[in-house]
């Protein structure tokens, strides 16, 4: 048995012994270099060959990152630490300054965006603004963002005036941007416009020669009352159909869009039928000229633009078209001369009637009333702020330094002169000449022309020679006997 037990027993210091250990252990260290390998190339293939998203992994697991709770601090970077962990009253500066950041941009508003289109109306007017406009909240119960006054309306100044520079240096694409950014802001919804970035803009394209720019202008402004607007579309239009033979362009659409510029501003259009006339009557028209900043449908803003001769607007503009001026006249005699019966038609809004020229007398005494009522209030309120600042000269020195507006009485009253001439001269019995037509199909209406002028001439002869053919009568049926 003791010498079975030595057979089976290994010498584990044999050579034998040794080398059969060796190869077990190469085939377990291939096998696992095979396996690992093995990872390796899936890892590989799923994140790439030179990610460490394996190895970072690895050393994650096993070796986890220390977190703050196991810092040791020691020195001046204790007492810190310390005060950090224990003291509730510290805040943070960063997370501090990080909030108020916050807070702001939440006050912060965009004004551009949010009053876009609104920034000439005051407060009061923002009922009227959210029943027409949209605005940027598309529910209807929710309300606008009221319009910070006076900033918006000093922001539209400054654009203003920024773009009137640009013009007069004649940078016109600059220019240009500023004027439109104006509309944009302001809105073109509204019948009226606290500057003249839209009168400026239209003349700058007229004088440009960019009728196509400033037909979209028009067709955009559709409810504006200007008559710098609506008078330049008719002569766009005019020279469209009368001088340039477009197509769409017709004798019907240039009355129309005459027809609208008359109901917007009667007045210009006397100015344009009979600049001579008026050139006599009006004096002192230079400080209008100047100002550019008369209410639509006044008589100021007619004379600013009827007495207007630069040749990039107003009067000066008409004048340097072939034709224009006589068109107007033309237009104004056809309906002064026509009877009411004669002049009713289906179509009779767009048209030019007699009423809408006849109406300059009301609209007149209209504006003579009210300036006569605001000169009277501005006068009590003067008095009553002298009476109770008698002895307060700076107040005085300013009311001084205040710009006096202009007597709308004075130009009134040489606008009456200028038609009464007119009327006793009998300009306005006379019949239209076509005469500056430059289509050939003009037939038709100079025959017109012509039997309205027969029937004028025979009714003046019947009028002013009625005994001498009572006597021809009586002559000619004694000679038949």
């Amino acid at each position: 048995m003791a010498e079975a037990a030595a057979e089976g027993a290994v010498d584990e210091t044999s050579m034998e012994h040794k080398l059969k250990l060796h190869a077990e252990h190469r085939k377990e260290d291939a096998m696992a270099r095979a396996k690992a390998q093995s990872e390796v190339v899936l890892l590989h293939a799923k994140h790439g060959v030179n990610s460490s998203f394996h190895r970072r992994k690895h050393n994650l697991k096993k070796h986890e990152r220390p977190g703050p709770e196991t810092w040791k601090l020691k020195g001046a970077a204790r007492p810190a630490w310390e005060v950090y962990d224990f003291d509730t009253r510290y805040q943070d500066p960063h997370v501090k300054a990080h909030e108020d950041a916050n807070a702001r941009a939440r006050r912060v508003k965009n004004i551009i965006r949010l009053c876009k289109g609104r920034f000439a109306l005051d407060n009061d007017e923002m009922d009227e603004a959210s029943d027409s406009s949209d605005g940027d909240n598309n529910n209807n119960s929710k309300k606008l963002f009221p319009t910070p006054q006076p900033y918006c309306r000093k922001y539209l100044s400054l654009l203003t005036q920024l773009g009137s520079l640009q013009l007069e240096r004649k940078n016109y694409s600059s220019a240009r941007k500023d004027f439109l950014e104006v509309l944009e802001l302001e809105g073109t919804n509204w019948p009226y416009s606290i500057t003249n970035a839209r009168n400026q803009l239209m003349n700058m394209y007229m004088s440009t020669n960019r009728p196509a720019s400033a037909r979209k202008l028009w067709e955009r402004l559709d409810n504006d009352g200007s008559a710098w607007i609506r008078y330049s579309a008719a002569l766009i239009e005019y020279v469209s159909w009368n001088l340039l033979q477009e197509e769409g362009s017709t004798a019907e659409s240039a009355e129309r869009l005459l027809a609208k510029a008359i109901r917007g501003n009667v007045y210009v259009a006397f100015f344009l039928g009979w600049p001579q006339m008026f050139e006599k009557a009006m004096e002192y028209t230079e400080e209008l000229v100047e100002r550019g900043d008369s209410p639509s449908g006044s008589i100021l803003e007619a004379i600013e633009y009827g007495c207007c001769v630069n040749d990039d607007k107003g009067l000066g503009m008409w004048g340097g078209t072939d034709g224009s001026l006589e068109w107007v006249r033309s237009v104004i005699l056809k309906v002064l001369n026509t009877s009411d019966d004669e002049g009713s038609d289906a179509n009779a809004e767009d048209k030019l009637v007699k009423a809408d020229l006849m109406s300059w007398e009301s609209k007149l005494a209209k504006e003579e009333e009210e300036y006569e009522r605001e000169r009277n209030e501005k006068e009590d309120m003067k008095a009553n702020e002298e009476v109770i600042e008698s002895d307060n000269e700076e107040s005085s020195n300013h009311e001084e330094e205040d710009e006096e507006e202009p007597d709308s009485l004075m130009y009134a009253g040489m606008f009456r002169t200028a038609m009464d001439w007119l009327q006793d001269a009998g300009e306005f019995l006379q019949a239209p000449s076509y005469d500056f037509i430059s289509t050939e199909d003009n037939t038709d209406e100079k025959d017109e022309v012509d039997d309205m002028t027969a029937n004028q001439t025979a009714n003046e002869d019947g009028l002013d020679d009625g005994d001498d053919s009572g006597s021809g009568t009586d002559d000619s049926s004694e000679s038949e006997e």
